[in-house]
């Protein structure tokens, strides 16, 4: 598995509704003589499917197994790949960004502020763009990432 893949399954495990709880299995443990792990509860309040412990990577398997029966693909267009789909939110973003703060810009220009009057003029318009790039993406996630069913 590779890392960028590692740290999607990590995404998904973490994402705050799907906590695992993992504990060793005492008996397994005793028997094989080393730790077994297994999967006890999901924080999700769904049933987690009974499994022979095991090593610490099948156990997060198991939950991400789990995991995966409660996402669903992204609402976005089929034709077009995700990644496509994050090249047009960064391109979005940065429009909505350079607006305000070319806005930014032309107020300072057009009320002919100086000094901190205009480094605050322009921050603000700075933030304002920031903020709304935010907004953009939180308008925008459940078409570009994966949602939950």
């Amino acid at each position: 598995m590779t890392a960028n893949a590692r740290w999607i399954d990590r995404y998904l495990i973490d994402d705050g509704r799907h906590l695992p709880d993992i504990v060793i299995d005492e008996d397994a443990s005793a028997t094989a003589a080393s730790a077994r792990y297994r999967v006890a509860t999901c924080s999700c309040g769904g049933r987690m499917p009974d499994h022979t412990p095991g090593s610490q990577e099948q156990a997060l398997a198991v939950h991400l197994a789990h995991v995966q029966t409660k996402i669903v693909p992204a609402k976005g267009a089929r034709w077009l790949p995700e990644s496509a789909r994050l090249v047009l939110l960064a391109a979005a973003m940065m429009v909505v960004w350079g607006a305000c703060y070319a806005a930014g810009n032309v107020v300072v220009a057009d009320q002919a502020l100086t000094g901190a009057a205009a480094k605050a003029a322009l921050g603000g318009a700075v933030i304002l763009g920031f903020t709304l790039d935010f907004g953009l993406m939180v308008a925008t996630r459940r078409y570009i990432a994966p949602t939950r069913a």
